[in-house]
Parts: C-alpha cells; structure tokens; sequence
C-alpha cells in the first residue's frame, strides 16, 4: 500500500505539476536575460556615439573625412600617390570634376563629339530659329540653359 500511494503521488506530482514548463521557462528566461544584456550593452556604445556626434570637432573630422567638406575660408589639398605606385587608381578620365566649369554660353567652345546627335541637332535648330547673332538670339541661347 506504502509503494502504491508513493506511486500515485509521483503520478500526481508530474501530471498536475509542471515541472517541464518550468525547465522550459528557465530557459528562455536565461535567452532572454542574455538579449537583455546585449541590447543594453549596444544602448550604452550607442549613447556614447551620441554624445561624440554632439560635438563640433567630431562633426567636422567626419565631414572631412568621409565627405571632403572643409570649414569656409580653408583650403583643400588632395595628395595622390605617385604614378606606377601600386594600388594608385587613375582617375576617371571623362569624370567632369576633372575639367573647369563650362558657361553655357561656351558650347560651341566644347569639343567635337561632346553633345550628342540629337541634342546637337536640336541645338543647332533652335540657334537658327531664335534669330543668329543678334542680342535676341544670344539671350535665347543663354536661356536655354534653364530648359
């Protein structure tokens, strides 16, 4: 009888006491207190950056670093490696930051080959049709630009 009623309360203890469901809750208390500490940690490195960016000296390294921005009345120098140095790239040749600026009034100063067929084409009608070589003609040609 002892062996029995030791039987039927192990029985009882395990069906009605959820013993398993708290193994499974430990651990995901246990993942969870792990998350916890790892987003806290993130908090803090991403509170300090906040409080980096806040500053002038901070901003102003990042834009010149990363973006090549300089404070007004400052000039700029750009020191690139030697030719046949290796790891040098050339740069662009067809980049227009290479070249100096270009009035719009200065087109028929480009080379051959820098405005395209129908552009050209389109140019060269709308030069004929705004009048030539008169004040009105440059004027037109000149506001052309803004189309």
């Amino acid at each position: 009888m002892l062996a029995g009623s030791v039987v039927l309360t192990a029985v009882v203890l395990v069906a009605w006491f959820p013993a398993g469901a708290l193994v499974s809750e430990r651990r995901a208390l246990s993942a969870t207190s792990a998350a916890l500490a790892q987003l806290q940690a993130q908090d803090r490195a991403l509170r300090t950056e906040s409080t980096k960016l806040s500053s002038p000296t901070e901003i102003a390294r990042i834009a010149r670093q990363q973006f090549g921005l300089i404070v007004p009345g400052q000039l700029a120098y750009q020191v690139l490696a030697p030719p046949g140095t290796p790891g040098r790239s050339d740069p662009y040749a067809g980049d227009p930051a290479n070249a100096a600026p270009v009035s719009p009034s200065a087109a028929a100063e480009l080379p051959p080959g820098t405005l395209t067929p129908s552009v050209a084409g389109h140019h060269a009608a709308r030069s004929a049709a705004s009048g030539g070589s008169g004040l009105l003609g440059r004027v037109l040609r000149t506001l052309e630009f803004w189309r």
